[in-house]
């Protein structure tokens, strides 16, 4: 609860926040999502040179005493790619954060959880890329895990404060 309140605390100026929200066949503790659009104009704004847009998405489950299933993480990312994630000509990146909070880690899994890597283009990349990241937190030992993408950001998140 302390970790879904420091979320929603710290990050309710950018993201709008959804509590359950179910995705497909997976249910989670705390949803959000923020959209950013950037837009560049010559003279007035009816003449606009370029724009992109950038989404993040982030999901937030509490696991308490069950294991990590890897397989079941890999295939909510593709499930977020394939039916969260809205591609349109000004579509630049999307992120997929996954973060879980855990009683404790075996030694097998924290090193899984740093090899762990989800990366999806669109045509190329020429639409736009979609970077997973995923933070395990381990409440036993109050520390937090994170694969490469994700490094630093649950001390940014204020995860464990």
């Amino acid at each position: 609860m302390r970790i879904k309140n420091n979320l929603k605390n710290n990050y309710s100026n950018v993201f709008d926040f959804e509590d359950e929200f179910v995705l497909g066949e997976y249910k989670f503790d705390l949803y959000a999502k923020f959209y950013q659009e950037n837009l560049k104009y010559f003279g007035s704004k009816k003449v606009e040179l370029y724009s992109f847009t950038n989404n993040e998405y982030l999901f937030y489950k509490n696991l308490g005493d069950k294991r990590i299933d890897f397989n079941q993480i890999k295939d909510i990312f593709l499930y977020a790619y394939k039916n969260l994630v809205q591609v349109d000509d000004k579509h630049m990146s999307s992120l997929l954060t996954q973060i879980y909070s855990i009683n404790s880690l075996t030694d097998s899994e924290k090193k899984q959880i740093k090899k762990f890597s989800f990366y999806k283009s669109y045509m190329f990349g020429l639409k736009g890329y979609v970077n997973g990241k995923l933070i395990v937190l381990d409440l036993g030992a109050n520390e937090a895990y994170e694969n490469k993408m994700a490094k630093g950001d649950a001390l940014k998140l204020k995860l464990l404060s």
